[in-house]
């Protein structure tokens, strides 16, 4: 599988569409035929190489986006192979439905980033936009596996219905963190906005930042649980401490878990990290 470096000549005018453009995609291709394969543009259509560069890559089944795509949305969607790198910002729905492979940004991502997401990594070393690792309007479940660590901060909704898959926030992360989650993990190093767990039915959300979100020791639909769990902690804190940063010393801290969203029969947990 050849790899590609894409560079952008200059900001589009309107938002452009690169879902499709994927290295499983590319990897049998001239560079011809790449810079001549169609992106949507507003509601037209344009080549590639209107708005690239096209070169060949340096490193084997690597897709090298390099530039300002806060205007490009769809980067990665549906991807099952290869890696992406983007040197620069992302738009909306960055690794969306990735089924596998890698896509790390460089920057930030917008709104939607690995929305649905199902398997593979996303990494991004800036912030992200609102419904991150959630589930797209009008679908019933959000994130269903692989990986997704954000150094940034996150804005609200994070991992709203998330089933299955861990999603990591070095940062900051926004109101209704893990609302209406089903299962999988979620971990934030930062501070969060009210109402996180809203509704989440199975799960655990760890609070690494030593601090609860306010309001939550004294609601009714979490429940504070002194069941001693060390053998799932232990596995869980090895898993989380790898990212590093404010995750890298977890295993060593005493926790305390409450227990919700009664309010929706949850069996879910907020763990917080003393």
């Amino acid at each position: 599988m050849s790899g590609w470096h894409l560079r952008l000549r200059q900001a589009p005018a309107l938002r452009v569409d690169l879902r499709g453009i994927t290295p499983a995609t590319l990897a049998e291709l001239s560079a011809a035929q790449v810079g001549h394969l169609p992106v949507g543009h507003g509601n037209a259509m344009l080549a590639l190489a209107e708005l690239f560069d096209v070169a060949p890559g340096r490193e084997e089944g690597m897709l090298h986006f390099e530039g300002d795509l806060g205007r490009f949305d769809h980067i990665g969607w549906q991807m099952d192979s290869g890696r992406i790198r983007v040197e620069g910002h992302a738009g909306h729905y960055a690794g969306g439905c990735m089924r596998g492979g890698e896509l790390h940004i460089e920057g930030r991502a917008g709104l939607l980033a690995a929305c649905e997401m199902a398997g593979g990594t996303v990494d991004v070393k800036g912030d992200v936009g609102d419904f991150a690792a959630s589930t797209l309007p009008g679908s019933m479940d959000g994130m269903r596996g692989g990986t997704f660590v954000v150094h940034g901060h996150a804005g609200e909704r994070f991992g709203d219905r998330m089933r299955r898959g861990t999603a990591l926030v070095h940062g900051d992360a926004g109101a209704f963190l893990g609302s209406r989650m089903v299962a999988g993990t979620i971990a934030v190093g930062g501070k969060v906005g009210a109402h996180a767990g809203y509704g989440m039915r199975r799960g655990s959300i760890v609070f690494a930042g030593a601090a609860l979100p306010a309001g939550v020791e004294a609601a009714l639909s979490f429940v504070p649980n002194r069941t001693a769990t060390p053998v799932f902690w232990a596995l869980l804190a090895r898993d989380l401490a790898r990212h590093g940063g404010p995750f890298s010393d977890v295993p060593a801290r005493r926790i305390e878990r409450h227990l919700g969203d009664l309010s929706a029969d949850g069996k879910g947990e907020l763990i917080l990290c003393r």
